[in-house]
């Protein structure tokens, strides 16, 4: 229940002013020539979006919006800011809260391909 908490604590104070604040600045950054892979708001491995969906969405900053704002909010903050090495305290629960949903909370296992680092996860989900 501790790690819970603290992951609570964590996502509502730290990241949801993040995701609320990426509104405004991806927004701002759709109309630069930013390429969506750096800043905290952006997405390291697919950028503004256009490689992640089967259309291309290059110029259609709508779509980049969602990609960025809705569907992986900022996630180079949570695979790279609040990321963590691999520590004694880190944890990844992941509980059956009711039928079959579930809540995955706490830091993901190390990856190579974010430079061993842990990614902060907080979110529910159903298993089918």
């Amino acid at each position: 229940m501790k790690e819970f908490l603290i992951s609570s604590a964590i996502w509502f104070l730290v990241v949801l002013p993040m995701v609320i604040l990426s509104f405004f600045v991806v927004a701002i950054l759709l109309f630069t020539p930013w390429n969506g892979t750096t800043t905290w708001f952006g997405n390291f491995k697919y950028g503004r979006g256009t490689t992640h969906y089967k259309a291309p969405t290059s110029g259609n900053r709508f779509k980049e919006w969602l990609f960025l704002c809705v569907r992986n909010p900022v996630s180079n903050f949570g695979k790279k800011v609040i990321s963590v090495k691999d520590a004694p305290w880190v944890w990844l629960k992941n509980p059956q809260v009711l039928g079959p949903i579930y809540w995955k909370y706490g830091w993901k296992d190390a990856v190579p391909e974010n430079d061993n680092l842990r990614t902060f996860v907080y979110r529910p989900w159903i298993m089918k």
